[in-house]
């Protein structure tokens, strides 16, 4: 017997035929492939004794585990990925690893000049950061962390869009140079398509 769970992310797995149609989900359900289906309804069995169905709370239970995913499934993106990078929202080493990320960023195209510099600070003052991330920031411009240290410890902080938004912030977008290197970051943070380019509209400069 396939479980509702197991429904659930075969439709979102499985590619589906025409008019959204999941012909393996119906060999599941039915026991037998979908072209054997009787096109009029089956005689009505003699009457027999009726057979225990599910136990109530087994039923309750996958109902609400269906409900679960399905609210997960339309919000995934807004639970999974920041809508607005709050640095207040995240902990001291959470916040110190954005600064980081920005410092790093800016040094994308060759090095941080003045410009870059007020980018960052006014990218800093808009998500909200502290006295400690404004102090933190020209030691992390004289001496910037390795990228491949920053982005292990971004995606085992689950904060690889955190650092994606981050480095936008800090970068001068029109720069093929920095277009170049985000879609590096991109790739080595696993963030899907759909992300980056919510996330490059959302805060384009």
């Amino acid at each position: 017997m396939v479980s509702a769970w197991q429904l659930v992310i075969r439709l979102f797995t499985l590619a589906p035929g025409r008019d959204g149609q999941q012909r393996v989900i119906e060999k599941d359900v039915l026991g037998r492939p979908a072209e054997a289906l009787p096109t009029t309804a089956p005689p009505a069995p003699p009457a027999q004794r009726q057979t225990r169905g599910p136990e109530p709370q087994r039923i309750l239970m996958e109902a609400l585990a269906v409900k679960v995913l399905h609210g997960w499934l339309q919000n995934r993106h807004q639970t999974l990925f920041p809508l607005t990078l709050n640095l207040r929202s995240l902990d001291a080493s959470g916040r110190e690893l954005l600064v980081h990320m920005m410092a790093t960023a800016a040094e994308a195209d060759g090095g941080v000049d003045a410009k870059e510099r007020e980018r960052i600070e006014r990218a800093l003052a808009a998500t909200g950061a502290g006295e400690a991330e404004r102090r933190l920031l020209p030691q992390a411009m004289r001496q910037p962390r390795p990228l491949g240290q920053l982005l292990r410890e971004a995606q085992e902080a689950h904060l690889g869009a955190h650092a994606y938004a981050a480095s936008l912030l800090a970068l001068d977008q029109r720069s093929r140079v920095n277009q170049a290197w985000l879609d590096y970051l991109a790739a080595r943070l696993g963030l899907p398509a759909e992300v980056t380019n919510s996330l490059n509209r959302r805060y384009r400069t």
